[in-house]
């Protein structure tokens, strides 16, 4: 694995331990995270509205589910790119506490609009790069 994605893997994961260590963390890999949590359902709209399904697949509660939305611009024609590409990342934290094996969803919708044009178009993507894991106190 590349170093950068090694270092992008090792950001992507907070655990919060209970009462004993409320800060402490465990970095984890992408495929870590991929065995943890899922997208599925992603719909995007024409005004750039995107939404889905978050798959909690751990046997403890999630939350703060942190997602990378990525309008990549693609240019009409590549020979000849305009200047000044419109493509904008936002990350967003999805509202929703997820039981375990449960599921939740998330809207958005980027603010400022999209800038509408005729030079090209959106590709639209959305990743997961980190949530919180509840872990019960220790008895």
């Amino acid at each position: 694995m590349k170093r950068s994605v090694m270092l992008i893997a090792a950001a992507a994961l907070t655990v919060a331990l209970g009462a004993a260590a409320p800060h402490a963390a465990e970095l984890v890999t992408n495929w870590q995270l991929a065995r943890s949590v899922a997208l599925r359902d992603v719909n995007t709209s024409p005004n750039g509205q995107i939404s889905g399904t978050i798959v909690n697949r751990t046997d403890r509660q999630i939350r703060d589910v942190k997602l990378m939305v990525d309008y990549a611009w693609v240019w009409s024609n590549d020979f000849r790119p305009g200047e000044n590409s419109p493509g904008r990342t936002f990350y967003i934290t999805a509202p929703a506490n997820i039981p375990p094996h449960g599921e939740g969803t998330f809207t958005y919708q980027p603010s400022p609009p999209l800038e509408q044009r005729e030079d090209g178009h959106y590709v639209p993507s959305v990743h997961i790069v980190g949530f919180t894991q509840m872990v019960p106190p220790s008895a």
